[in-house]
């Protein structure tokens, strides 16, 4: 990458926080396996105390599904699962009310039919994991699951998350670290289920536009939540992590490759039934297996990623071997239209994703 683009991109950072657009963000970038662009803007919170570091953790959220979503393509390819169990044969207290044909599939495409949270009282019953899977395996799919396709926003880490606990034998939190934090040596950038020391450098959301009981900042700001490992919506982490987890699924970094090949081409392929077509005028969930296909429309495969609730995005370009990370902490009412990410992805030559 010339450096004039890296340097255009830092001026797009800093225009954006010092106009107010934006609080604090990072940008990260991979080109052919090498770090190009390690980038960060502006201030921790709108005090302006703390300024934003490389190692600044930012709240992520859906992004971290991306990141899951790796650690079970790596269970797959070790045999633990496959893409077709049944997840009734894991979980028989799931093998229930219309489940009893649920393969593993439907969840990592989000087809389901499961994508309502399971009800709770409070943000401890939402962070207890045994909790929530007991309720998860006793509610009725929406419709027959396979079929149509829905965004599993929360539900997607217990729907895919206690099977693959219950093949393995490990904690999911411990899969995550072994098979994806461990191996990028992200253990100080990538958390899902934060330490003290880490909340330390964690960026606070800026509500300033939306007020304070935005459900998101009242979400990442309970204890019970940040210190459970709730992969689908709980990640906290730096854009330097996300775009190194994403540059490894088709590089060798620092020795490490997180995807076979085949894995990862099978994966980016779109997923949705003939008769529940995907509209990209009114819809953004382009599910392959578990990470979203946001290419241009001649090759949607070709860029795959997830966005966040706030911004915060990670993504692969297979065409140019470009790996993305982006975190931003300032909440936009008018998500998932974010100016600063738009014109990120136009000075790169990206298609523009609103995810």
């Amino acid at each position: 990458m010339e450096k004039t683009t890296i340097l255009q991109l830092q001026k797009l950072l800093d225009e954006a926080t010092e106009s107010g657009l934006e609080c604090g963000c990072q940008l990260a970038i991979y080109e052919n396996g090498e770090l190009v662009a390690d980038l960060c803007s502006g201030y921790t919170a709108p005090d302006r105390r703390r300024k934003v570091e490389p190692d600044t953790l930012f709240p992520v959220f859906s992004v971290g599904k991306g990141l899951f979503t790796t650690a079970i393509h790596r269970m797959v390819e070790k045999g633990t699962l496959a893409y077709s169990t049944r997840l009734g044969e894991l979980w028989p207290e799931f093998d229930c009310e219309g489940k009893e044909h649920l393969l593993f599939w439907h969840v990592l495409t989000h087809r389901s039919g499961l994508f309502m949270t399971p009800e709770h009282a409070s943000f401890a019953e939402l962070a207890d994991w045994n909790l929530m899977c007991r309720r998860m395996a006793a509610m009725r799919p929406e419709w027959t699951p396979g079929t149509r396709c829905r965004y599993q926003s929360f539900s997607y880490a217990w729907l895919a998350g206690e099977p693959l606990v219950r093949a393995d034998g490990r904690p999911l939190k411990q899969i995550l670290t072994d098979e994806v934090i461990r191996p990028l040596g992200m253990e100080r950038e990538i958390f899902f289920g934060i330490s003290d020391e880490a909340e330390a450098r964690m960026a606070p959301l800026d509500t300033s536009r939306v007020g304070g009981e935005f459900g998101h900042a009242l979400l990442i700001a309970s204890p019970e939540i940040l210190r459970s490992c709730i992969p689908s919506f709980n990640g906290v982490m730096t854009a330097r992590a996300v775009a190194r987890h994403y540059a490894a699924l088709e590089r060798e970094i620092d020795g490490v490759r997180l995807l076979r090949p085949e894995t990862l081409e099978n994966a980016a392929i779109p997923r949705r039934a003939a008769d529940d077509p995907f509209r990209p005028e009114t819809d953004w969930a382009h599910f392959g297996l578990g990470y979203v296909a946001a290419g241009f429309p001649e090759d949607v495969s070709g860029l795959i990623g997830h966005g966040g609730a706030i911004g915060s995005e990670g993504l692969l370009d297979r065409r140019r071997h470009l790996a993305l990370g982006f975190t931003k902490n300032k909440v936009d009412p008018a998500h998932p239209n974010h100016p600063l990410r738009d014109r990120i992805a136009s000075l790169l030559g990206l298609p523009v994703r609103h995810w």
